[in-house]
């Protein structure tokens, strides 16, 4: 009986020390019935569903902090506007409107109060704006003759990550919030930076895209020190004319700093194809969050609890 009692009392303690299942609700595009548009499903992957059903590409979904409302890109005017809806896909209006011109990448304050944002509206030149959520007050922040683009804020709203090609090669900055103090983080002119740079939820370390050897590959930064890190090997091909369509790639924060959602691809024939995958934030134990098996591309996601 005691031995009963002892193995009993040592199964109840590994139930109680395992590893939770992930929480919250993740937006993304998925161009899974036929042209892109938004959806979203839980951390664990379950409860898949279609936030928006469109004749027009839906695209780059983003949670607002207090998790009411998500904003995202569309074409349905003819150029790439930003858009915002309520969490369950309804009431969808644009917050922009600029004919002639495309936005791109919006990331949403802390506080919920200001989008930042990329637009070619400076005469085709790429830079980072600002927009009050009801769509108001737009206000160039970069002012550079390089793109910038790709925004993401830092957690406690003092600073903006952003992707810059000013200096010729595409590299990460951060600024303060208000567009001063513009400086570059990384200087890998072997590889380009791709995509958003995302904060960890403390603010100390950034996760973005690189282009090394032919491979996109999920990449971690100390902020303060610039230490990088390579977390995955052979993640998706680095997009060239004969490969067909682009692989969409993009990674961030769980919103508990322990995991990080990317995306990883490769391509059948001439079609992109790539997935939701999630790993460690030290890089291990990675895993498709979908099952996946299709030519279709899952891209663009955002965690929130």
């Amino acid at each position: 009986m005691r031995r009963v009692l002892i193995l009993s009392c040592f199964l109840w303690m590994a139930c109680k020390t395992s590893t939770p299942s992930p929480s919250g609700r993740i937006v993304f595009t998925s161009t899974r019935d036929g042209r892109p548009q938004i959806y979203s499903v839980d951390a664990t992957g379950g409860h898949l569903k279609r936030l928006t059903v469109s004749q027009s590409d839906d695209d780059f979904p983003l949670w607002s902090p207090d998790g009411s409302h998500i904003s995202f890109l569309s074409n349905r005017s003819g150029n790439w506007d930003l858009w915002i809806m309520d969490a369950d896909g309804s009431n969808p209006r644009a917050l922009t409107n600029t004919p002639g011109a495309d936005e791109h990448s919006p990331a949403w304050s802390p506080t919920g109060k200001t989008i930042a944002f990329a637009s070619d509206r400076d005469n085709g030149n790429w830079e980072v704006y600002l927009v009050d959520a009801d769509g108001k007050n737009p206000r160039n922040l970069t002012h550079s003759p390089g793109f910038d683009y790709s925004p993401n804020w830092s957690p406690d709203g003092s600073r903006i990550a952003f992707v810059s090609e000013r200096d010729g090669n595409a590299e990460i900055y951060v600024m303060n919030a208000d567009g001063s103090q513009q400086r570059r983080l990384t200087n890998d002119p072997a590889f380009e930076s791709l995509g958003t740079a995302a904060w960890s939820p403390d603010g100390r370390r950034l996760t973005y895209m690189a282009g090394i050897g032919g491979q996109i590959e999920i990449m971690v930064r100390d902020v303060e020190s610039g230490e990088p890190r390579q977390l995955t090997t052979g993640n998706a091909p680095v997009w060239k004319p004969e490969l067909g369509a682009p692989i969409n790639v993009s990674a961030g924060f769980s919103p508990d700093g322990s995991s990080i959602l990317y995306v990883g691809g490769s391509h059948s024939g001439r079609e992109a194809r790539s997935e939701l995958r999630v790993m460690d934030a030290d890089g291990r134990n990675a895993h498709p969050l979908l099952p996946h098996a299709a030519p279709y591309a899952d891209y663009a996601p955002n965690w929130r609890l």
